[in-house]
């Protein structure tokens, strides 16, 4: 299988999140990339969770380096 390059995006600003309450159904996250273009991300199910636990850990992790005071 050949490999495709990877895609570099700068995003601005994430606008909205869209989870459906069908747990078959897909999260739909808007976000804003340089230059103003909108940009629309349908993740299946084991993608959300996948990156839900992703951020999870990550902000666990940022946690430990900056505690709340």
């Amino acid at each position: 299988m050949q490999k495709l390059p990877k895609v570099a995006i700068d995003v601005v600003d994430v606008k909205q999140v869209v989870v459906t309450p069908d747990p078959a159904g897909e999260t739909v996250v808007t976000i804003e990339v340089v230059g103003g273009q909108m940009v629309e991300l349908h993740l299946a199910p084991h993608a959300s969770a996948k990156l839900e636990a992703f951020l999870s850990r990550a902000s666990l992790e940022q946690a430990k380096l900056a505690p709340i005071q």
